[in-house]
């Protein structure tokens, strides 16, 4: 029996769900409010037989304890992993030959990097040639020692070429893993040399607290004037966030994250009191980001300039993130009356997201040390997103002509939607009515066209309702010959086109599938997984194919073909199943309330995909058989 498997037999789903889930039976099953958003009554479903979970409401996703455990706890595989064995009273081999090929190799590559950090902080504090960066450091207030030093470890990287090279490898380092350790720069003829040299160091700390790589920063010429370690298999910029290491448990206290741009900010607010203040890496806030967030807290300020530069980049990241956010924190269905006493439904973002407008020509750093009153007040006076939206595009559109109108209009209307309040909504009317110099009447007419055009593009087409096969197979049977099958033929590649990695119930199967489709490679595949998965990539590898399926590419197409439908059809059956129980229940109840609505578009969606599903097996019935 593998690690995984040894794990999930020894803890009940319904036991350790219970830990953060109020659960009422429902038939053989259970029902609580979903952890995961917000609603008023229970779509979260637990399934004690198949042990299994899934919510059919805002987030609808599912899948086993180590999947819940990731989502609720915010933890990647092996950190869910290394918990649940804990709980299960498994012991984590450390003999493997898997755990000292990979997870050695990892531990290696980290221990260079903080041994790196230790160096360039000891250079910082005492060498002579850091004279200037400590001064620029001590000038600019960022704690060179005191608590906020020991948190954030600044450092100063020497000059010299080889300097950190030649310590790291008298340390017993060899010169590949301090390459794969983003340290050193390799040149075409293969020589080496230090990727940081006379710069400001900032180490970059993942949620837990280790050093996994560097921002630095030139005081001088030098050029880039902000380099970062580059990717690696221990530092992805896109879902770190400067800080978070010391911000989350502060979030989580504040109820709010700020989110700022640059690291000296972070370090500012830190020393001030303000320590859930965070920094991406200089990229836009990312999927990884939005998901990291919604663990920690709903409400999301984000610090951006005053000026039009600084609008044009609050409003690309307003755009961009609203989309990430909405799938990472879910959205809430809002009913509220409708034509002639009719009720209707909206859905709407399940977070507040606040931009801080900050004074012309000041950052953070510099407001937060002349002034930390100030500060809280801009924090204070942060806008809801939707009103310096709107805002922005009120400033910058041209509306002398009826085409320019519509395009505010149309630019506004989805943003304005996601406001609950009807209230709020039509103070926004009002300001566009006045801004257009057209009644409001007209205004009504066009944004009612709009929403209608938006709701008949989301709006399912109803399909005619088929006899359904009965016919079930195990909850991870399937998935097992699906992968294997991708795994040991690259030819089908192609073929997973419409396989997507919710298909998958067990979440190592799920983790192994999303990593082969970023390898490709299967060698590449097997380095980049844990020990655990890879001992389940092994028996994926090992695992005997059923019988009738010889090693003949297009025997074996057909095969994976009919794999990933099953697949399909059982995610189509369990959804269809569960809110055709949830109407009929909900339906005895007085009155339709807003899930209602919802579930009822929902299952006008499955059996539209069932149909699908079903007819392509038909298709394929008959190519067989001719």
């Amino acid at each position: 029996m593998s690690t995984i498997s040894d794990i999930k037999e020894r803890i009940d789903i319904l036991a350790l769900l219970s830990d953060y889930v109020q659960l009422t039976k429902a038939g053989r099953n259970y029902k609580g409010l979903c952890p995961f958003h917000s609603e008023k009554h229970g779509s979260f479903f637990v399934f004690p037989d198949r042990q299994s979970w899934h919510c059919f409401g805002a987030c609808g996703t599912g899948g086993d304890i180590f999947s819940f455990v990731m989502k609720k706890e915010n933890l990647d595989f092996k950190e869910a992993l290394q918990l649940l064995a804990a709980r299960a009273g498994v012991t984590l081999s450390q003999d493997r030959e898997s755990t000292s090929a990979r997870d050695a190799g990892k531990e290696r590559l980290l221990a260079a990097i903080d041994t790196a950090a230790e160096y360039y902080r000891s250079l910082l504090l005492t060498s002579d040639s850091a004279a200037k960066v400590r001064e620029y450091v001590v000038g600019r207030k960022l704690g060179l020692e005191g608590e906020t030093g020991a948190a954030f470890r600044l450092g100063y990287s020497p000059a010299g070429w080889t300097t950190l090279k030649d310590m790291l490898l008298s340390r017993g380092y060899s010169e590949q893993e301090l390459v794969d350790a983003g340290l050193l720069t390799q040149r075409e003829d293969g020589s080496t040399y230090d990727r940081f040299r006379d710069r400001l160091m900032f180490p970059i700390f993942d949620s837990s607290g280790r050093v996994i790589g560097f921002g630095a920063r030139a005081l001088g010429d030098l050029q880039p004037k902000y380099l970062n370690s580059p990717q690696s298999s221990v530092f992805d910029k896109s879902q770190i966030l400067y800080g978070i290491h010391k911000a989350r448990s502060a979030a989580r206290r504040a109820e709010r994250i700020i989110i700022v741009e640059g690291y000296t900010d972070v370090i500012q607010a830190h020393q001030h009191g303000w320590e859930n203040v965070v920094a991406p890496m200089g990229t836009s806030l990312t999927e990884r980001h939005a998901s990291l967030l919604s663990g920690i807290t709903r409400n999301i300020y984000l610090a951006l300039d005053a000026d039009e530069a600084g609008r044009a980049a609050a409003m690309k990241t307003i755009r961009e993130t609203t989309g990430r956010f909405r799938e990472a924190f879910g959205q809430r269905t809002i009913a509220e009356p409708g034509p002639k006493g009719k009720q209707t439904f909206r859905m709407v973002l399940d977070a507040d997201i606040r931009v801080i407008i900050l004074p012309a020509g000041q950052d953070p750093d510099k407001i937060i040390a002349d002034s930390p009153e100030s500060w809280a007040q801009v924090v204070d006076n942060a806008l809801p997103y939707v009103d310096f939206y709107v805002d922005t595009l009120v400033r910058s559109a041209d509306t002398s002509t009826a085409r320019g109108k519509r395009e505010l209009i149309a630019a506004c209307e989805p943003v304005i939607s996601e406001l609950e309040d009807s209230m709020e909504r039509s103070r926004f009317y009002s300001r566009l009515s006045r801004a257009l110099e057209i009644p409001e009447r007209d205004l009504m007419v066009e944004l009612d066209s709009l929403a209608r055009n938006r709701a008949q593009d989301r709006a399912p087409r109803p399909v005619p309702h088929e006899r359904r096969e009965s016919k079930r197979t195990g909850a991870s049977t399937v998935e097992d010959y699906c992968l294997s099958l991708l795994l040991t033929n690259t030819a089908l590649r192609d073929c997973a086109e419409g396989l997507e990695c919710d298909h998958f119930e067990t979440t190592e199967n799920r983790e192994i599938y999303e990593a082969w489709r970023i390898e490709g490679d299967r060698n590449q595949l097997a380095s980049s997984l844990d020990a655990s998965l890879a001992e389940h990539l092994d028996f994926l590898l090992a695992k005997s194919l059923p019988p009738g399926i010889p090693n003949d590419e297009d025997t074996q197409r057909h095969a994976l073909e009919e794999c990933i439908l099953r697949l399909q059809e059982r995610q189509a059956k369990r959804q269809q199943f569960m809110i055709e129980t949830t109407l009929q229940r909900e339906r005895q109840q007085q009155g339709l309330q807003a899930e209602l609505a919802t579930l009822e578009q929902t299952g006008v969606s499955i059996n539209e995909r069932l149909q699908q599903i079903f007819l392509q097996k038909n298709r394929r019935g008959r190519d067989k058989r001719g």
